[in-house]
């Protein structure tokens, strides 16, 4: 096909007429077209804003703070993935947050950061870091927003409240929604037909001695027309919380699973067996 728009091409300029030129430029344009397939697909880094999703219309909520690391980080410094069910728009500051611990000290974090998930379709997660209570005396329980921060939409978090996940506790699946590869980067397969990024409470890798294909096989996807096995995985190795599962269905998702005991968090700990409703695009 390739082949045979290029020689037309060719044939066309020799009458170097206007009009010719003009399907000439057009030939071109679907020869490029056709050489475009998902394997390559970069979404284009001069757009400043991610296309919406279900999530940002779902109502506003903590839907997890996970105390990941207690003394752990830099100068002994806790760290604790808070993540909302809406991407945070506005400025950081920690003072927003306030930590409860179980004797009932309120502490503020140090530093509040959306790294590493800090790209503008991730930002649900926001990391503190600083002293926020002491595993086993006296460890915090509790996160509240008690300044002001903003989330997609417009909502100020402001009042929001959580209970927050033990040390001890492994990382859960906490979030989920589906979307096409035009709206993500993304280095899916060509046969891929839709993507399901998964948002955990905290960072996660593979256990040692799980394989790239234990990961993969780990997690299962129910659809409309029944379960199904991710084709590949992405957004990988990078520290965040976010990962991509390429489906060569278009079926409608309903929910993931994952299988315990393949994943970890920075301290180590393996996820339970866990799963998570799925968040479906909005069409325009």
């Amino acid at each position: 096909m390739k082949q045979l728009l290029i020689t037309i091409a060719a044939l066309v300029l020799r009458k170097n007429s206007t009009m010719r030129r003009l399907i000439f430029n057009l030939i071109v344009v679907a020869v490029a077209l056709t050489l475009t397939g998902c394997a390559k697909y970069k979404k284009p880094t001069t757009t400043p804003v991610a296309e919406r999703i279900d999530l940002d219309k779902h109502p506003a909520h903590i839907v997890s703070a996970f105390f990941g690391l207690d003394n752990a980080l830099p100068r002994g410094r806790d760290g604790m993935p808070v993540t909302f069910s809406r991407r945070v728009e506005g400025a950081l500051d920690p003072t927003a947050f306030t930590v409860v611990t179980r004797s009932g000290i309120r502490l503020h974090p140090t530093f509040a950061t959306t790294r590493p998930a800090h790209e503008t379709a991730k930002r649900h997660t926001v990391l503190l870091i600083g002293e926020l209570g002491s595993e086993p005396e006296d460890p915090p329980v509790k996160v509240e927003i008690t300044g002001h921060l903003i989330l997609a939409g417009g909502t100020d978090a402001h009042g929001m409240s959580a209970p927050v996940t033990p040390l001890s506790d492994g990382p859960s699946l906490v979030l989920a929604y589906a979307a096409q590869h035009e709206q993500i980067d993304s280095d899916c397969p060509p046969e891929t037909k839709q993507i399901i990024v998964v948002i955990w409470a905290g960072g996660v890798r593979p256990m040692p001695g799980v394989t790239h294909d234990a990961h993969r096989l780990g997690y299962s996807v129910a659809t409309e027309d029944g379960e199904v096995t991710p084709i590949g995985l992405g957004n990988l190795g990078d520290g965040d919380n976010y990962e991509h599962l390429y489906l060569d269905t278009a079926a409608i998702p309903l929910r993931v699973s994952m299988k315990g005991g393949l994943l970890m968090d920075p301290r180590n700990d393996p996820n339970p067996m866990t799963s998570v409703d799925i968040a479906i695009t909005s069409q325009p």
